[in-house]
């Protein structure tokens, strides 16, 4: 008799649901709006490439070379040394390295110089603006000092990084947005059946709260799946993001995204008593929790930030998106966030079974 009522009351709030076009559309159109927006204005070739120059020589023929790379105006420049500057550059943090050895000043007063050029190989549109942009400032610098433009060679060291392009990083961080308003909105709907006396009706039938909660709950985690797919295939199909990891780690993730963001909604549905009230409060959390939670940016908060921003559940739900979607994440990489979202769930479900009022 439970399993018969759950599955007609989930099939009968999901047709509600599925009829409301506006809401489960809305939250749609705003994460593809966010991706085709911010898509654009990050496109690679508009932006500034970063740049790390690294001196093994200390003379004053390197120093010049270093200097005219630090007056570009399209680069975005720095100095290490040569072991930290790869790793950056492995890790997709810089993309270029200009190495001059040790001995460039004296191979260049014979004109038998040469700078090595590590590039960031995972962007082959991008890499071709860098490599032109970097070996006409070489050819310049040679053309300057010595009055020959083979004086000084540049010699190209190509790597595979993990660079992410913004549009990669946005994706997840779309999903998670999404995720989150859609499945906020589960209150929104508790409030609104309260005021029209819906829930006092069903309060007088066999009809357990736990059950009444868990098929609701599941009829938006249908619609979030359905939104997820969208975002997922927009994403590849108009945007070539790569789907890097997998889809069942992605699915785990997605499920306790939607059950911690279902408990929050009931939780605030508990003790919101108007349709009015709920929307206030519904935005003190999710706003903060949008741009805390790095939806749109990556986010270095504050110490006095730093503890709040890692107690949200989108700043995990956002993390656990990207490691496996950017970065092939596995278990091992992705438990942490799983522990802080299942902790948001089962605290949220237990208080709002608690705290649930037919009227």
């Amino acid at each position: 008799m439970t399993l018969h009522t759950f599955v007609r009351m989930m099939i009968a709030q999901a047709t509600i649901l599925r009829r409301n076009v506006t809401f489960w559309l809305v939250s749609i159109f705003i994460a593809g709006l966010s991706m085709l927006v911010f898509g654009t204005l990050f496109n690679p070739g508009a932006e500034k490439f970063s740049l790390t120059f690294v001196d093994e020589d200390g003379t004053a023929q390197s120093g010049e070379l270093a200097a005219t790379f630090d007056r570009l105006p399209n680069v975005k420049f720095d100095t290490g040394d040569r072991a930290e500057s790869l790793s950056r550059l492995q890790e997709g943090d810089r993309d270029a390295v200009v190495v001059a050895d040790a001995g460039f000043g004296d191979a260049l007063a014979a004109r038998q110089a040469s700078v090595n050029v590590y590039y960031d190989d995972s962007q082959p549109i991008r890499i071709g603006y860098v490599t032109a942009t970097v070996e006409s400032i070489v050819e310049a610098y040679s053309e300057q000092v010595s009055g020959g433009q083979d004086a000084v060679v540049v010699v190209e060291q190509r790597l595979d990084t993990e660079s992410t392009s913004y549009l990669e990083f946005l994706t997840p961080g779309m999903i998670g947005m999404t995720i989150m308003f859609t499945n906020l909105a589960v209150g929104f709907m508790i409030v609104n059946w309260r005021e029209l006396g819906i829930l006092r009706r069903l309060g007088v039938t066999p009809l357990r709260p736990g059950v009444f909660i868990a098929s609701q709950g599941a009829s938006f985690g249908l619609v979030s799946l359905a939104q997820v797919t969208a975002l997922l295939l927009i994403a590849a199909f108009v945007f070539d993001v790569p789907m890097r990891g997998s889809f069942f780690w992605l699915a785990v993730t997605g499920v306790l995204g939607v059950l911690c963001m279902l408990s929050i909604g009931y939780l605030i549905a508990s003790f919101a008593h108007t349709v009015t009230s709920y929307s206030v409060f519904q935005q003190l959390v999710s706003f903060p929790m949008l741009f805390l939670g790095g939806s749109y940016f990556p986010l270095d908060a504050p110490p006095m930030l730093a503890p709040v921003v890692q107690m949200l559940p989108l700043t995990h739900l956002n993390n656990a998106l990207r490691e496996i979607i950017n970065h092939g994440g596995v278990p091992g990489e992705l438990w942490v966030d799983w522990l802080v979202m299942a902790a948001w769930a089962v605290v949220g479900f237990a208080l709002s079974i608690r705290l649930f009022r037919w009227q």
